[in-house]
């Protein structure tokens, strides 16, 4: 299949129905031209954030000399792009633990910026433990500063051997929740749908610790919570 966008874009003015954004019956791409370090084909999971007037672009892509999927971030002036990255080498790769992808921005109240991301551990050629990490991000939110922290595992019957697609926020009362994806986002010839699943953990603050909901998965395919089908 021909690549028709690195990163599409829909717009809304209800945030209930969207349209997909074309020029001359093709698809809006925000970021046509992908770094040096990445290979096309393999770019996903876009999450944007605007940070001193811009707009910063976190991208998972295909990098060229390992084969893993990595994350990388592009700037633009414009919401619409055209993002750009001259960024030789990804952001961040975890390069001994699968990869790394689903990056996640997140301000807290003081301004500080902090990325959230998985390592693919689920990745067949490496079946190590899958996590989510935090880092805190530079001012402008093109690097990394400090080191890593792993906030939760894969440990749990109904997370299979994932869990991935962080995204934190700050509750009313000051709390913090990690909302997060788990389990097989496809599903075998045997079963009705799909065990892919949402959970959240509690967190004491943004870089954890984080305690998993004793109700989780608190969304999935099925109806009500059916335990046996997210064997």
């Amino acid at each position: 299949t021909e690549l028709r966008a690195n990163v599409q874009m829909a717009r809304s003015s209800d945030l209930q129905r969207w349209t997909l954004i074309e020029h001359g019956g093709k698809l809006h791409d925000a970021m046509p031209t992908l770094p040096a370090w990445a290979e096309p084909g393999r770019t996903w999971a876009p999450e944007v954030i605007r940070v001193a007037g811009r707009y910063l672009l976190y991208f998972t892509a295909r990098e060229r000399k390992s084969g893993l999927q990595c994350v990388g971030v592009a700037h633009s002036e414009e919401a619409l792009g055209p993002f750009v990255s001259t960024a030789a080498e990804p952001l961040v790769c975890q390069r001994g633990q699968g990869g790394t992808i689903d990056a996640s921005p997140f301000r807290d109240g003081d301004g500080t910026l902090y990325l959230y991301y998985k390592n693919d551990g689920n990745n067949p050629s490496v079946l190590k433990p899958s996590r989510i990490w935090v880092q805190r991000l530079s001012a402008d939110g093109l690097s990394l500063s400090g080191t890593a922290t792993p906030l939760i595992t894969n440990t749990l019957k109904w997370e299979w051997r994932v869990v991935e697609s962080p995204a934190m926020t700050r509750a009313g009362d000051g709390s913090y929740v990690l909302l997060f994806s788990a389990n097989h986002f496809g599903w075998e010839t045997d079963q009705r749908l799909s065990n892919y699943a949402i959970g959240y953990a509690v967190c004491a603050g943004p870089e954890g610790p984080c305690t998993k909901a004793p109700e989780n998965p608190i969304l999935t395919s099925y109806f009500g919570k059916r335990r046996g089908c997210l064997s």
